[in-house]
């Protein structure tokens, strides 16, 4: 019995800090792909893959945002191992968000990765900016709507739990609102802050329960 409910604290650490993990995985992973200081111009487009140090950031970027991403998805199974009925609806949406998350991802940098690894000619500047669009397209529509959701859900389940304070549940309703604009990538930022936060808080009251299970 006691290693069964020490287990139980230790699980929800690693979840916790799984949370952790995701926030600058994701971020860094998805900032560093590169792009021209015009986008508009196909011609730095075209150029742009030509670089061997902007192809190694584009696949370098990908494998971290889908590291983060890896991660996002043990926080949210653990997560809702922590809240009642309805978190099988969050962890959907959170596991939408991570798939689409992915994709975008690996668009970016697919045609990196097609010349590093293939040999492939770099296409024409305008197929590259628009591959990235679509990219770009995937992760803010898609993507950012359906981690809105999950934290909504979550923010939801939480209070009325009592699995996170008020504040940050009041928090999490700000930033699922702010997905509905996210027409640029900024708002969608303020999901994996709000996964950082909660993941801190989690760890805190973890580290609380331990405590009390040991004394």
């Amino acid at each position: 019995m006691s290693a069964t409910a020490g287990s139980t604290p230790r699980l929800g650490r690693v979840g916790a800090w799984m949370g952790i993990v995701f926030a600058p995985l994701f971020i860094v992973g998805t900032f560093i792909s590169p792009s021209p200081k015009d986008s508009s111009s196909t011609q730095e487009w075209a150029r742009l893959f030509t670089s061997s140090s902007h192809r190694t950031a584009a696949i370098v970027g990908a494998y971290l945002a889908v590291f983060g991403l890896l991660a996002f998805l043990w926080f949210a199974s653990r997560l809702r191992s922590r809240l009642g009925d309805g978190g099988g609806m969050m962890l959907t949406f959170g596991s939408v968000f991570a798939a689409l998350g992915m994709v975008a991802n690996l668009v970016f940098a697919a045609i990196a990765g097609a010349k590093a690894f293939t040999s492939a000619p770099v296409p024409p500047g305008a197929f590259a900016q628009q591959f990235n669009s679509l990219g770009g397209g995937i992760l803010v529509v898609p993507g950012a709507l359906a981690a809105g959701v999950f934290v909504a859900i979550a923010s939801y389940l939480s209070r009325r739990e009592g699995a996170l304070p008020g504040w940050l549940t009041i928090a999490g309703y700000v930033v699922a609102v702010l997905q509905l604009a996210a027409v640029v990538f900024i708002p969608l930022l303020l999901v994996p802050i709000w996964v950082l936060v909660v993941s801190i808080v989690m760890l805190r009251r973890e580290a609380g329960t331990g405590a009390a299970a040991s004394t």
